[in-house]
């Protein structure tokens, strides 16, 4: 054979050999007769062999049609496997789970199922990006993202929320302060000094949240700008610059200069707490698997 046999002919023999009329065959292939006719006597000349008699009153297939029927079947059963084991795997290697995280709280803060997550899904390539609340809801929103952990009071209209833990919040202040020898820390006592503090931009649902509490109690501190990441935080807070309310859970992060206090207790308490968001049209097996794990370990120490 000069030229190759292609699948589109393998096809065009089968649909002719199993209807039997050629009309048939054509609409069934979604084609026009003529071009059917010219792909199998062109298939006929490249095997060197008539696979059918035709006449005006039938279509029969010839021995050596019939012999070749069975095998047309096989390669076109085999060629249809190899494309879809070549689609799986490439689904395969595309199939991500992206979880979010607060960089708020400390990551030890946030539930530790990734491991078994993994476990359970192999063939799918688990990765976390740690961003502010605010952030971690529009990638969510915009499909970039499946699930995260996001600070409490966060705005997430259209999506789903569930509470993992909620946890007050704590002074950190420079060790050197007179307010460091206290044991307990009320605002009154913070009333006059310099407090780092974020802009509402960077999380409404928050800031309105801690406002409303402030204005509740009278609380009017002197506000700083708060640097985002927690380390050069408690540097300007060693060196004397201000304090700051942050989570229970930052006590973890040791810096020199720095002492965490508890604030005094009240009836009306300003807390911060992580939930786990994701969209309700998120159908994806490793989103229900996912949240399985979170709710197991809820209100556990991590």
């Amino acid at each position: 054979m000069k030229e190759s046999i292609d699948l589109r002919q393998l096809r065009y023999f089968l649909a002719v050999s199993e209807e039997l009329n050629f009309s048939r065959a054509a609409i069934r292939l979604h084609i026009s007769q003529p071009p059917l006719s010219r792909q199998i006597k062109k298939l006929e000349e490249q095997l060197g062999a008539d696979l059918f008699v035709r006449t005006k009153q039938s279509v029969v297939l010839t021995k050596a049609g019939q012999a070749f029927v069975p095998e047309v079947r096989k390669t076109l059963e085999q060629a249809q496997k190899a494309i879809s084991v070549a689609q799986a795997a490439r689904t395969e290697v595309n199939r991500r789970f992206l979880v979010g995280y607060t960089t708020v709280f400390d990551r030890s803060a946030i539930p530790d199922v990734l491991d078994e997550l993994q476990v359970a899904f192999q063939s799918w390539r688990i990765t976390t990006n740690g961003k502010r609340s605010i952030s971690l809801v529009q990638e969510i929103k915009a499909g970039r993202m499946d699930a995260a952990f996001i600070g409490l009071h966060t705005e997430i209209k259209g999506l789903v929320s569930e509470t993992v833990f909620e946890e007050p919040l704590i002074v950190a202040l420079p060790a050197v302060h007179p307010l460091a020898q206290k044991s307990v820390v009320g605002f009154d006592d913070l009333c006059k000094e310099p407090m780092f503090w974020f802009e509402r931009r960077l999380n409404p649902g928050f800031y309105d949240y801690c406002q409303a509490f402030f204005s509740r109690i009278h609380f009017k501190p002197s506000v700083v700008p708060e640097p985002q990441d927690h380390h050069v935080l408690l540097g300007l807070i060693a060196e004397g610059r201000g304090f700051a309310l942050i989570s229970k859970s930052l006590e973890k992060l040791v810096r020199e200069g720095v002492v965490f206090k508890e604030l005094v207790k009240a009836q009306d308490k300003l807390s911060m707490g992580i939930a786990v968001v994701y969209s309700p049209s998120n159908q994806s097996p490793v989103l229900r698997k996912f949240l399985e794990l979170v709710r197991s370990k809820k209100n556990q120490a991590f």
